[in-house]
């Protein structure tokens, strides 16, 4: 099964819930994609932003470091609360090989708490760094930030997922669900970016950007 056939089923299975839930989920969606926020995001050419990130151990990684090795494909998620995320960093996983075998490496961010980063690396069994990117200050130089309605965070608060609690934070922003391939020069190679958080960039994809 392919990443957009798994992530269709995770939109039916979405559909039993309750009517005026999907509502505010549908509503909110639209309105985000009105505001065409992919219009500020860094494309393919721009310079990328690269940081020193803790991964879920509290260890520092830093991005400029591994990007002397390789090729860098930076994806950016939302957290372990979104079943979307899931399935497609469950997927990455198995492009790990196909993107070492071209000098690349695999890694991807949320404002997640380093606490809550290591339940969703445990929950993925995912084998590549999961980093937390707190506040979302890297994602916000890449231009893929928007901010989550209150009633919406609420909305999720009900179905059991407590953003402040699992970010460490009171910020309510959010990325979009996005993937940077960037290449050794610093500059960004391909940029795949989804207003719509049910829609994720396809692993070879971001192979034949990563390999080319």
């Amino acid at each position: 099964m392919s990443l957009k056939e798994k992530l269709d089923a995770i939109k039916q299975q979405m559909g039993q819930l309750p009517a005026d839930v999907l509502e505010k989920f549908s509503t909110s969606l639209q309105a985000l994609i009105a505001r065409h926020p992919e219009a500020h995001a860094l494309k393919a050419g721009d310079r990328a932003p690269l940081a020193v990130l803790k991964d879920a151990d509290g260890k520092a990684v830093d991005l400029h470091a591994l990007l002397t090795r390789g090729p860098l494909v930076l994806v950016f998620y939302r957290g372990l609360w979104c079943p979307f995320c899931n399935a497609a960093l469950g997927e990455y996983q198995q492009m790990v090989g196909d993107l070492a075998a071209s000098g690349a490496t695999l890694v991807a961010v949320s404002a997640q708490s380093p606490a809550a980063t290591g339940k969703t690396r445990e929950a993925l069994g995912v084998r590549y760094q999961l980093l937390s990117d707190p506040g979302n200050q890297l994602a916000r130089q890449y231009g893929i930030v928007f901010e989550l309605e209150p009633e919406l965070e609420a909305v999720y608060r009900s179905l059991g997922a407590d953003l402040k609690a699992l970010n460490a934070s009171d910020d309510l922003s959010l990325p979009m669900a996005s993937a940077f391939v960037i290449g050794q020069d610093g500059h960004i190679r391909r940029a795949f970016i989804n207003v719509d958080y049910s829609e994720r960039a396809e692993p070879q994809a971001l192979i034949e950007a990563a390999s080319h």
